[in-house]
Order: C-alpha cells, then structure tokens, then sequence
C-alpha cells in the first residue's frame, strides 16, 4: 500500500534511492521535441494553417502525441503522477512568452522544475518531522495557480 501511495501522489524518495535509470529514456526525446518544436507550434494553428504551410499534419500530431505519451510514461513511472505542473506551468508561460514552442520549451521546464523544487520544499517543511509527498503539495499548489489562472482571464 505505501508504495502504490506514493506512485498516486508522486514521491521523490525513489530518485534519491536510485532508481533514476529510466530518465535517461527522456533525454534523446526532449532533443528530438525541442527539435521539432517549430513544427509543433505550426500544427497548433489548426490542421487547414499546417496545411497551407506545407506541414504534414496527422504525422506531426502523431510524433508530438508519441513523444508526449512516452516523456510522460517514463516521469510517471520514475516518481509518479504529479498534477498540475503541465496544465498550470504551459499556460503562465504562454501568456508572457506566447506559442512559439522554440522559445518557451526552455522556460517551461525550467518553470516547471522550479515549481517542483519549491513544492518539495514546502512539502518537507510544512509539518517538519513528516514529509508531504510531492504530489499533494503540487496538487495544492497547482490548483491555487489554476484558479487563478481561470479567474484572470475571467476579468
């Protein structure tokens, strides 16, 4: 049970006792999405623009969604399932920085690894003998951002 609860709610603990192996499966695909970054941003402004451009759409949707399900699959199964970092982190960095994916892919992981990186640390403070899982201060955290989020551009 405690090891299915901390693949629920996300848990660092398994990175620092060495099971990191499998985040080496994400390197050579965040080069090959940061490669096709440009073409992605193409894809976005609708499948008749991708067209007019000369973009293959249904291939370039289909390697995006492939690289995607597999950087995702490969976190997961390395720490668990952390919400919000994808939903809240894109969108923030989106509104200052815009579509272009070349431009914000660096700003959004390192926006999202330092949303981590402050989540894990409230988490391991917040009730100080006791660690939070990452997951659920994320989630907490995230869900505030979000709210806020959704309400701003409510105005």
């Amino acid at each position: 049970l405690q090891s299915m609860q901390g693949w629920l709610l996300g848990d660092f603990s398994k990175i620092v006792q060495g099971n990191y192996e499998i985040t080496y499966l994400i390197l050579p695909i965040v080069v090959l999405t940061y490669l096709y970054a440009h073409r992605f941003t193409v894809a976005g402004m609708g499948e008749d623009m991708a067209a007019s451009l000369g973009l293959n759409y249904p291939a370039t949707v289909a390697l995006g969604l492939m690289l995607v399900a597999v950087t995702v699959s490969a976190t997961v199964i390395t720490v668990g399932a952390i919400p919000f970092v994808g939903l809240v982190v894109p969108n923030l960095v989106a509104l200052h920085y815009g579509d272009n994916l070349g431009r914000t892919l660096p700003v959004v992981a390192l926006g999202g690894a330092s949303l981590l990186l402050v989540c894990d640390i409230l988490g391991r403070v917040l009730i100080y003998p006791f660690e939070v899982p990452i997951g659920l201060t994320a989630g907490g955290v995230g869900g505030v951002l979000f709210l806020a989020l959704i309400l701003w551009k409510h105005r």
